[in-house]
């Protein structure tokens, strides 16, 4: 047996809050040898990106080691000076983090930051750059590119090639695939698994998605409230998980074998509820029609002859990888993008198009948003991927939902506005002392629920969810996509849902739209598509879903 690279012994954090310390992490130990990964799970708020970040000698402002050790080779990070540490970041240990776009320098070419990130005393930094980008899978010719330039796998790729330039013992992975389509996923996730056995790399990977730790670690830690629950290996902990907490985390992760959204008792009790029941969707008044769009940016066709229509009470799903079009038809229906071509139409409840307002069509959602009537900039609204951005930090949770309350007219006066945001609030399924709150002051969860709220607050017939559930832990996750199925059935609300989790449109979507590069290349039921998809494309997608689904064998053969 190795000596490990890393070993955590009763690590105990705390933050410090006005005169008292707050715990943050307690008793967590651990060690990791060479050629190994551990994984580190639990929900937000756990420790787990806490415990990691440690392992590089980083502390957030505030914090202190109150219990434990933190050691790399056996020598304590934290009674290392800091010049001691500087060094053993440059040469022992290494993060690639969840937002490579963030990490790299934007103003600088990608060759020059893979230069930088090199040891002294490197002979031919060019050639041992284009090594570096071969080695990740890359053209080396993408050196002189700066980092928008690339796409967000490319850019995920050029952060691991920083990370492993030094040739470091151990790599931290914060979420390193949060954002990613299933496709560049599976390329980042094998490269990673690559490096690893060809250099004898020790990882500990934090990840809230759980089919990437099963298919990554070869042993677990689950934490809660900043302590260790269960820690196994990972084929018996995901065989058998031996606390409630862990089976309701396994369970709450969405399957592609899933009929509808699951629903997770207490005990980690695993049921799928039923569809949403009603007319059949044939029946239901269309609630958005386009016809043959095309969406431009600067010459280059990003959309091109696309056409659907989203009835009231369904939820319509839009998949593809990363540059697919998705998006950018989103944002295009939202009012944020002027098409190029074709229409796009919001439809009454009657099933007609809206009547005219000065000789133009209300419902031309073709139109920008600032140039549209308020009526149709009330009936459309956008739930989006990061709440985070979206909210005003400096503005309470009720202020946020009272200025579209204001501006739809949906209610007047002040007592009247104040309880049709106690209502929003309740809808979203939040006690009402969220709406005294700042953004800072609420989970992820809370805040996407918040961002839903927003986007109800004129009682639109249709909401665009772009991505909404990207970022978050698999237990929000569920809870989020039952407020978002409960509120289409409640409202008879037509949904438009972005996203390239194929687990979790096969559990909500009724319909599904597959796009590839700008183009539809499938379109059906959800059923349908799942189990018979008829385009080599959305089939490709479908085999490296499976990659990482709890309902796939792990032995699942690669596309």
């Amino acid at each position: 047996m190795s000596a490990p690279v890393a070993r955590v012994s009763g690590l105990g954090i705390a933050y410090r809050a006005g005169r008292a310390d707050v715990p943050v992490v307690r008793g967590v130990s651990f060690a990791v040898e060479p050629g190994c990964t551990l994984g580190l799970v639990g929900e937000s708020g756990s420790g787990k990106s806490t415990v990691a970040a440690a392992l590089l000698g980083h502390l957030r402002r505030g914090s202190r080691i109150t219990a434990g050790t933190v050691a790399l080779h056996g020598e304590d990070v934290f009674a290392a000076g800091p010049r001691r540490v500087r060094a053993l970041r440059r040469g022992t240990v290494a993060m690639v983090a969840q937002n490579s776009g963030a990490v790299l320098t934007p103003s600088m070419r990608i060759g020059v930051q893979l230069a930088e990130a090199l040891p002294e005393g490197t002979g031919d930094r060019d050639t041992r750059v284009a090594e570096l980008l071969d080695r990740v899978r890359l053209d080396p010719a993408l050196a002189p590119r700066y980092p928008h330039q690339l796409s967000g796998g490319q850019q995920q790729r050029v952060s691991i090639a920083m990370a492993v330039a030094a040739r470091p013992d151990l790599l931290v992975l914060d979420e390193p695939t949060t954002g990613l389509d299933v496709l560049t996923q599976e390329e980042v996730l094998r490269l990673l698994a690559e490096l690893a056995e060809a250099d004898g790399l020790a990882s500990v990977l934090v990840s809230h998605d759980l089919g990437v730790v099963r298919r990554m670690a070869d042993e677990v830690l689950v934490l809660r409230d900043g302590e260790p629950v269960e820690q196994r290996p990972a084929p018996e902990l995901f065989a058998g998980p031996r606390t409630d907490y862990t089976r309701r985390l396994l369970a709450s992760v969405p399957r592609l074998t899933d009929t509808g959204l699951a629903e997770v008792g207490a005990d980690g009790t695993r049921t799928v509820r039923d569809r949403a029941a009603g007319a059949p969707a044939g029946d239901r008044p269309v609630a958005v029609q386009v016809d043959g769009a095309r969406i431009t940016y600067g010459g280059t066709v990003a959309v091109e002859d696309v056409s659907f229509t989203v009835r009231r009470g369904e939820v319509l799903a839009i998949v593809g990888e990363s540059g697919s079009g998705k998006s950018t038809l989103a944002r295009a229906l939202a009012g944020l993008v002027t098409p190029a071509g074709g229409t796009l139409r919001l439809r009454t409840p009657s099933g007609t198009p809206d009547g005219d307002h000065g000789g133009s069509p209300a419902g031309d959602l073709s139109r920008p948003a600032g140039r549209r009537p308020v009526e149709v900039r009330r009936a459309l609204q956008m739930a989006f991927q990061s709440a985070d951005t979206a909210l005003n930090p400096r503005r309470t949770v009720g202020s946020s939902l009272a200025r579209p309350v204001r501006l739809f007219g949906t209610a007047t006066g002040r007592t009247g506005v104040a309880r049709r945001v106690a209502e929003l609030v309740a809808d979203v399924r939040l006690d009402a002392s969220f709406a005294g709150r700042l953004p800072a002051q609420l989970s992820g969860g809370q805040r996407q629920r918040v961002g839903i709220a927003r986007a109800l607050a004129g009682d639109p017939a249709v909401v665009v969810a772009d991505e909404v559930t990207t970022a978050l832990d698999v237990s929000v996750q569920a809870s989020v996509l039952a407020l978002l199925d409960d509120l289409r059935r409640e409202r008879d609300l037509a949904v438009l849902l972005i996203s390239h989790d194929l687990a979790v449109v096969r559990g909500i979507a009724d319909r599904v739209l597959v796009l590839r590069h700008g183009r539809v290349v499938e379109h059906g039921p959800t059923a349908e598509v799942f189990a018979d998809p008829q385009h080599p494309y959305t089939r490709e997608l479908l085999t490296a879903a499976r990659y990482t689904d709890l309902g796939s064998p792990e032995e699942t053969p690669a596309p």
